[in-house]
C-alpha cells in the first residue's frame, strides 16, 4: 500500500503523461472557459496561471517553504485536466509546475525534475 508521500509522484507523472496523450473521447473539447473554476479553492485558469507565475518568481529558499501551496496548485490542475483533457494550455502548465517542484528541492521536486526530463524526451 502506498502512503500519501509515495503516491504524489505517481499522480504527478500521470498528469504530465496524460497531458501528452489525451484520450480521444473527452468530456469537453478545446480550452476551458475563463469563467469555469477548478480545484478545492475554485480557481479560474487565470488564477492558476497567476499562482504558477508567482511560484516561478520566488527564490528557491521560499519555494522550499511553499510546497503545500504548490501541491494545492497541482490538485487544481488535475481537476482542470479531468474536465478539459484537450485544453492546449495544460501541457505547458504541467511542464512549468515540474520546474517549480524541481526548484523546491524536496522529494516531490526530484521526482518532478525526472518527470519533466521524461516529458521532454517524449515530445511534450
Amino acid at each position: 500500500m502506498l502512503n500519501a508521500m509515495q503516491s504524489r509522484p505517481i499522480l504527478a507523472f500521470a498528469l504530465v503523461f496524460a497531458c501528452a496523450a489525451a484520450p480521444t473521447v473527452c468530456l469537453a473539447n478545446g480550452p476551458a472557459p475563463a469563467d469555469e473554476y477548478f480545484g478545492p479553492f475554485k480557481e479560474s485558469v487565470l488564477e492558476i496561471r497567476n499562482r504558477l507565475m508567482a511560484f516561478e518568481r520566488e527564490s528557491t529558499w521560499v519555494l522550499r517553504r511553499e510546497v503545500r501551496g504548490i501541491d494545492n496548485l497541482e490538485v487544481t490542475m488535475e481537476d482542470w485536466y479531468r474536465k478539459y483533457p484537450r485544453d492546449p494550455w495544460i501541457a505547458g502548465f504541467a511542464k512549468r509546475l515540474a520546474h517549480v517542484y524541481a526548484r523546491a528541492h524536496d522529494a516531490h521536486g526530484r521526482h518532478y525534475a525526472r518527470a519533466g526530463r521524461m516529458a521532454r524526451s517524449e515530445g511534450l
